[in-house]
């Protein structure tokens, strides 16, 4: 499900990784300003992924099966979703990712050096600065 919210101009698109908006659609001319990923998106338990899980397991060894089969596939989705917003060298897009677990080396070190996740302690803040903006005060 895909919902449109205008307020003063600015637009927010909601779409579930896997969908035709994070795989099909080119969104140009730096029209998306942010992705926001929500989740790591391992795919669900079932017995082809055991069976996927095992396989390269006996080739490679368990941690490095599980590398294959499961958080791989998971980076490349965030990456295309990703790749949504930045469309040409001039685009230019905040990119959040909301799941502790990017900090974790396996996950972490997977991502391309620009995709490196880092803690926000303010997260407001640090897109208010990375979009120009600044919070005015009252008095």
């Amino acid at each position: 499900m895909i919902l449109e919210m205008r307020r003063e101009g600015d637009r927010a698109l909601f779409a579930s990784i896997g969908g035709s908006f994070t795989e099909g659609v080119d969104f140009s001319d730096n029209l998306l300003s942010a992705v926001l990923v929500v989740g790591l998106p391992l795919s669900p338990p079932s017995e082809e992924q055991d069976a996927l899980t095992s396989r390269l397991g006996e080739r490679f060894g368990r941690s490095r099966a599980k590398l294959y089969a499961q958080t791989y596939p998971a980076i490349a989705k965030v990456l295309q979703a990703s790749g949504r917003a930045i469309r040409s060298e001039e685009d230019r897009a905040a990119i959040v990712l909301l799941d502790e677990r990017y900090l974790l080396p396996p996950v972490s070190t997977a991502l391309p050096e620009e995709h490196r996740p880092r803690c926000s302690t303010d997260l407001a803040r640090e897109l208010d600065e990375f979009f120009g903006r600044t919070k005015g005060t009252t008095g």
